[in-house]
Order: C-alpha cells, then structure tokens, then sequence
C-alpha cells in the first residue's frame, strides 16, 4: 500500500500556458515505483549504471496522479551524489528545484562534506553553487564518462562539486 505524504510541505502549482492548474506532489519513492523512475532518467539521457553504488532514498513526482519525475540519493566510491530528473512537459516549474532542496538536505544528514555531479547542464547546476572540477582525476572515475559512446559526441557532461 503507498503512502502519500508531504516532504516538508512541499505543493507547487505547474502552468500549462498561462493558467495555473494543477499541483505537484513530491514524496518518497516506493520500490514498485523505481524502474518507472528509471526510465525517467534514461528518457532524460541520465546514465543508469548502479554497479557499486549505494542508493539512500528515491523521491517521486506526481501530477494528477502521474510520475513525471523523481529524484535519488546515492554513494558511489565514498562520495554522495545525486541523480534528479523530470519529464520534458514538466520542466521550468520549479520541480528540479525542489528535488535539488529535497536531496541536498538529505546528503547534508547523512553527514557530506560535498557532493559530486555528473551534470549534464553546467549552467542550471552552478545556479546552486556547484562549480566544475577542473581535473577529473579529481573525481572517482564511475563519475568520469570515458567508456561512454556518447560521451564528446552527443553529450558534454561536467563533474562538479557542492562543498556543504
């Protein structure tokens, strides 16, 4: 049975056009709910490997009782991390946003010092203080995209940090 419940009270109103319609609702993940999380990510062209690394908690966003984002909590290689995603649709509403908030908080409970992205939009991350590691042996090398076939091609992610 899924529980809903409110993350620190968190309801925000979405536009489509210029009304405002309908809430999003952020709660914790149920297990039967993550491979749809998954495929979120995947859709969001997010690497998905979990080899070796610790997942804390998942999130999940719903709108008239649709998923169309989710968020979750990792280690990997003694570092936290953080993978958030949302549906096209849905995106420029405040909801990575408040994922972020939601999963910063998290890593900060768990005791981090900082956290490391892989991310996929430099700009939208520095907005929050991320800034790009300059080296990337600096990062463990799963957070590195070097075996990846996309990687210089279609995609340009940079490993950036967030000291807590």
């Amino acid at each position: 049975m899924r529980r809903d419940y409110q993350i620190k009270g968190l309801f925000t109103k979405y536009k489509i056009g210029k009304s405002m319609v309908e809430e999003f609702k952020i709660r914790k993940a149920e297990p039967d709910e993550y491979p749809e999380i998954e495929r979120i990510f995947e859709a969001q062209g997010l690497e998905n490997n979990k080899t070796g690394v610790k997942v804390f908690n998942g999130y999940s966003v719903e709108v008239f009782d649709r998923l169309i984002g989710g968020a979750e909590v990792m280690l990997q290689e003694g570092e936290y991390t953080f993978s958030v995603a949302v549906i096209d649709d849905f995106k420029g509403q405040g909801i990575g946003k408040s994922l972020f908030q939601i999963v910063e908080e998290k890593i900060r409970n768990l005791g981090a010092k900082r956290i490391l992205i892989q991310a996929k939009v430099p700009a939208y991350w520095s907005k929050f203080g991320f800034v790009e590691i300059v080296d990337p042996n600096d990062a463990p090398k799963t957070f590195r995209c070097d075996g990846c076939s996309q990687y210089g091609k279609d995609c340009f992610p940079k490993i950036m940090v967030l000291d807590l």
